[in-house]
């Protein structure tokens, strides 16, 4: 019971803290100005979080939890009929549901961090490395891609995916957006074929 308690306590300064550097940038908050917003004494915010870089790992984990979530209907989709739709994939991997899940300014200010400190710079990694063998535990069900080199399509899927969200996230236009997007799709539907393609070429 107590370590239940202690783990929603720390959800909910956790979700407080990113709502509040979602507002005013994670630079800007205090432990002080957290518990204002959450109406606790900062005393037991520091009693969970004794500093602030703690703070920012708690909010790593947050990201890589609220991440995951993107998966859910392919998740679905496999424990129905074990198979891989390529449109659904792409198209979820590609969903503003993302910016829905996690602020990209929050994400980008926590990247940030990589360069100063070494704990968040593995912290990071690890969502990273986590969000690919998700994704290759999914290949992994598929009877067809499971034949081939999942580990190595999740790395040149992701690849493609993080540098079109860093890019996307500079562009204003909702039209130039939408082209941008479109393209960066047809790059990992190509991936997807053409994997499918030389898996099924060496079972003949």
């Amino acid at each position: 019971m107590k370590k239940k308690v202690k783990s929603e306590k720390k959800k909910e300064i956790i979700t407080g803290f990113y709502d509040l550097s979602r507002l005013e940038g994670i630079e800007n908050v205090s432990i002080a100005k957290i518990g204002k917003h959450l109406g606790m004494p900062p005393s037991l915010i520091m009693h969970y979080f004794p500093n602030k870089r703690l703070l920012v790992l708690g909010l790593i984990a947050h990201i890589l939890h609220q991440y995951q979530l993107i998966y859910k209907p392919i998740i679905n989709k496999l424990e129905k009929d074990h198979k891989v739709y390529p449109e659904l994939l792409v198209n979820r991997l590609f969903s503003r549901e993302w910016n829905l899940l996690f602020d990209d300014g929050v994400f980008f200010s926590c990247f940030a961090m990589t360069f100063r400190d070494e704990t968040i710079k593995k912290e990071y990694k690890k969502l990273h490395i986590k969000l690919r063998n998700t994704l290759k535990t999914l290949l992994d069900k598929d009877p067809v891609f499971a034949r081939g080199d999942t580990a190595l399509l999740a790395e040149k899927i992701f690849v493609v995916i993080e540098g079109a969200y860093y890019y996307l996230s500079l562009i204003e236009d909702e039209k130039e957006y939408e082209r941008k997007l479109s393209i960066f799709k047809d790059q990992v539907f190509q991936l997807l074929q053409l994997e499918s393609q030389l898996i099924l070429d060496e079972n003949e």
